[in-house]
């Protein structure tokens, strides 16, 4: 033997993983993943692009004057929802108006769009198992992670180039502020695509990988109703805040969420280098792993529903009951800070109460009441991923039927609400209780919540009824169906529908503005079960997905 050193294999782990071999085939599933997702990615840049243009010309057509800017910015500092959620206005040119307005809306489109993207692409064809039949070519282990990456990154400098071209060429702003603006979004978006891989990595699901990445992205978009504005920096909804692109540009800013983008990505070379193929390191009563043997529980249908769907319901009902304590905390403040102001008398006029603080928990609790929408929606098309992944047949197979197969789903679908919507209850009561000692908000806040029940319940409907006669368009027509709703809430609020179009959505008998009646939500709760009715005969009489 000679004295030379025997040259150590490359670590599986970390940094030192990522090595040609570890990235081959990174080329073909670019374009492969291009090719698939192109309507999607078409969809994506659409809306991202379109959004701030919509601002331009609708608040220029709106404000087209110094003075009217300036009355603007009064009314807005004047106004305490506009100035929780979008903070001051540091720019009163249209630029700057422009800018402010359209920051949380881009985040929200391009943040929600890559983290659901990169889920889609990396632990949701796991679960499919699509994930295995590509690593048993030659493709590296770090290969879709960095081909989601690259995808991401390409499709939000488009997004930044397109918002650039559209608000210099169109609307006629300064190339170069567009340019920053769309740039600083691009970049946070590329920065939520690579939290949503981590979050695929730790997860041993998709649906608690998109519960992970959905509260990311409510902490990092929503967080100035509880942080002061000299704190918002430190959130990607403060970053917009402190751009100024049109006076006082800060170049340096996009680099910020590049330097998070990349920790984050060898955060899930790291991840991906340690665990195996369709596990994750956070424990998932819903995911496809599990003990040797099964327990007893598993030997019921109710039992099988609670494993594929409690971990969920869980993570969402402990997000939701944290972020409604804080808010209700948060809200008693209001009182000292907007409650001499005549926009908010005229506010407390429109929603009946006698303090700034019941105005807003009742306004922050209907909010939270459309998120529930959404595990809601999630929960009932459950089925339809079991049965296209073909885990529903080896069951129906057995004497288990299917009508008892699926009422065990159907359940979770109608149980998600009826625990989160009593938490956002609890959570907004408790805090605001606390914070100024009136213990009766706490019953109050949970039977506003309460009543918003039968409107998610409608949404199960929607996706089981379709489900059960056309399964294949399930899960569009559900998410169409909350998509469409919430559509209608912003319509309502702009006074663009009348009251009778918007009571006719299940969010319109819940909003603050509209007095409640008994005779909606029992409408609405005969609506659902009379969809999970059709749903469950169609279901029973159709054939198996193949």
């Amino acid at each position: 033997m000679s004295g030379r050193p025997t040259p150590r294999p490359a670590a599986a782990s970390g940094i030192r993983a990522v090595n040609p071999d570890a990235l081959a085939g990174t080329g073909t599933l670019v374009r492969f993943i291009v090719r698939r997702d192109r309507l999607l990615i078409a969809a994506w840049t659409a809306v991202a692009v379109a959004l701030p243009l919509f601002n331009a010309y609708s608040l220029t057509a709106l404000l087209p004057t110094h003075d009217t800017r300036a009355l603007f910015a009064e009314a807005t500092a004047a106004n305490p929802l506009t100035a929780a959620l979008l903070g001051p206005l540091p720019d009163t040119s249209i630029e700057g108006i422009v800018v402010w307005r359209s920051g949380v809306q881009s985040l929200i489109v391009v943040g929600l769009a890559a983290l659901l993207f990169a889920i889609r692409h990396t632990r949701a064809d796991e679960d499919a198992g699509r994930r295995e039949l590509m690593a048993g070519g030659a493709v590296g282990r770090h290969t879709l992670v960095t081909a989601v990456v690259i995808v991401a990154a390409a499709v939000n400098l488009a997004v930044a180039v397109l918002v650039a071209a559209a608000l210099a060429l169109g609307a006629g702003y300064a190339l170069g502020g567009s340019l920053l603006f769309g740039l600083t979004v691009a970049a946070c978006g590329t920065m939520f695509a690579a939290g949503g891989l981590v979050a695929a990595q730790l997860a041993q699901s998709a649906a608690l990988a998109r519960s992970g990445a959905v509260a990311l992205l409510v902490a990092g978009v929503l967080p100035g109703i509880a942080v002061p504005d000299d704190k918002m920096w430190i959130f990607p909804a403060g970053w917009l805040r402190v751009l100024r692109p049109y006076a006082g540009a800060q170049w340096w800013l996009p680099l910020v969420p590049l330097a998070v983008t990349a920790a984050l990505v060898l955060a899930a070379y790291a991840v991906s280098a340690r665990r195996d193929l369709g596990a994750g390191l956070l424990p998932d009563r819903g995911g496809s792993t599990g003990p040797v043997r099964a327990g007893r529980r598993l030997g019921s249908v109710g039992g099988l529903a609670w494993r594929l769907h409690g971990g969920q319901v869980v993570t969402w009902a402990l997000t939701l009951t944290t972020m409604s304590v804080a808010v209700g905390w948060v809200s008693a403040s209001f009182d000292a800070r907007f409650g001499s102001l005549d926009a908010a008398r005229e506010l407390l006029g429109r929603l009946g109460h006698e303090t700034m603080g019941d105005a807003l928990l009742t306004i922050f609790t209907y909010v939270f009441c459309l998120v529930v929408a959404c595990p809601t929606v999630m929960s009932a098309l459950r089925p339809y991923a079991e049965e296209s992944r073909g885990r529903a047949a080896p069951l129906l197979a057995s004497p288990t039927g299917r009508i008892r197969w699926l009422s065990g789903h159907v359940a979770f679908g109608l149980a998600a609400p009826a625990v989160l919507l009593p938490a956002i209850g609890l959570g907004t009561g408790l805090g605001y209780g606390l914070a100024t000692g009136r213990a009766e908000a706490i019953l109050a806040q949970t039977g506003t919540a309460l009543l918003f029940a039968p409107a998610t319940w409608t949404f199960a409907g929607v996706a089981i009824a379709v489900y059960g006669l056309r399964p294949r368009l399930a899960v569009p027509a559900a998410w169409a169906s909350v998509l469409i709703s919430a559509g209608c809430v912003a319509l309502w609020e702009a006074r663009t529908i009348g009251r009778t179009a918007f009571l006719l959505t299940p969010f319109g008998y819940g909003h603050p503005e509209v007095s409640p009646e008994v005779a909606a939500p029992v409408a609405y709760a005969l609506l659902a079960a009379l969809l999970l009715a059709v749903g469950g005969a169609a279901f029973a009489r159709r054939d198996l997905l193949t």
